[in-house]
């Protein structure tokens, strides 16, 4: 059974799907990052999670949606607490945990842990092929990409790798550790 709500230029299939929208808006809203977050933008975001979701055959929740607008905004990799603070209670935990694990499965997200052991995400996107960089002190991550030349003797490596021990490697990731520069500069005053 389809309705068709229009909100804002976006049509839902039903009254479920609209207040799932609805309450992504709030979330938008509600960041303490410096993001163009326009109505315009908010609708982009939300398209295109619900494109990302269907293209998957993954049904559209609340907390699915809210977890990737919350990746989507903020473009970089999150730890699950970090998940749990910007989304102000309204995604639970064990929520967060199930969808990790269910989009992670689909490939719509990729899971990595911290030199700590944390728990991080992020989107996956497979053109993109890319590492993380850790902060020791403040433990922010950022990505970092490779130059192709590095890259491909990393494979070179690996293929070498494959060979002397009879395995297959399907994936590889490279972790730096570091300082960054603000908790450099905080450390010397």
């Amino acid at each position: 059974m389809s309705t068709d709500n229009s909100v804002e230029n976006i049509t839902f299939e039903n009254d479920r799907e609209k207040k799932i929208y609805e309450q992504c808006l709030k979330i938008c809203r509600s960041t303490e990052i410096e993001v163009k977050n326009s109505p315009e933008f908010q609708r982009e975001l939300y398209e295109k999670c619900r494109k990302l979701l269907k293209s998957a055959n993954i049904p559209l929740t609340q907390p699915r949606v809210n977890l990737l607008i919350i990746l989507m905004m903020y473009k970089k990799p999150l730890t699950v607490e970090d998940i749990i603070r910007i989304s102000n209670g309204e995604i639970a935990t064990s929520s967060i945990y199930r969808n990790i694990n269910e989009l992670k499965d689909k490939n719509i997200i990729d899971e990595f842990q911290t030199p700590e052991n944390t728990k991080v995400i992020c989107i996956t996107n497979p053109e993109d092929h890319h590492h993380h960089i850790f902060c020791k002190s403040c433990g922010s991550i950022n990505d970092i990409e490779l130059e192709e030349s590095f890259e491909k003797a990393l494979e070179i490596e690996i293929k070498k790798i494959e060979s002397l021990y009879n395995v297959s490697v399907d994936s590889h990731s490279l972790e730096l550790s570091s300082v960054c520069n603000q908790c450099q500069i905080s450390k010397s005053n």
